[in-house]
């Protein structure tokens, strides 16, 4: 029985190469997500994680041995400019910053 667009089964075929390249490549996405260090199954949920513990890491009000005041406010407003923190978080971390002086 032909449809009139190939021989019969062509579709079936195509289908089943469309399978198997999907499944390849969800195999190949694990191996190299397991090679980065995450879980497959939890990656997205793995890099939120990461991604807020550098955001907190950045705004951290403890400051680095032998920085001072001053230095720390630019680092702040340098990270404000390049978009890496909002306007209110700027606006947190200035004040934690003057508070713990």
């Amino acid at each position: 029985m032909s449809t009139g667009n190939g021989p019969p089964g062509w579709w079936v075929a195509f289908a089943v190469l469309v399978v198997i390249l999907s499944i390849g490549g969800i195999f190949v996405r694990a191996a190299v997500l397991r090679r980065g260090g995450l879980n497959p199954f939890v990656a997205r949920e793995q890099l939120e994680v990461k991604a807020s513990q550098s955001m907190d890491k950045l705004l951290d009000p403890q400051p680095p041995p032998g920085k001072t005041i001053e230095e720390r406010l630019a680092e702040l407003d340098d990270l404000h400019r390049r978009g890496v923190i909002s306007d209110e978080e700027l606006k947190d971390a200035r004040a934690k910053v003057i508070a713990d002086g």
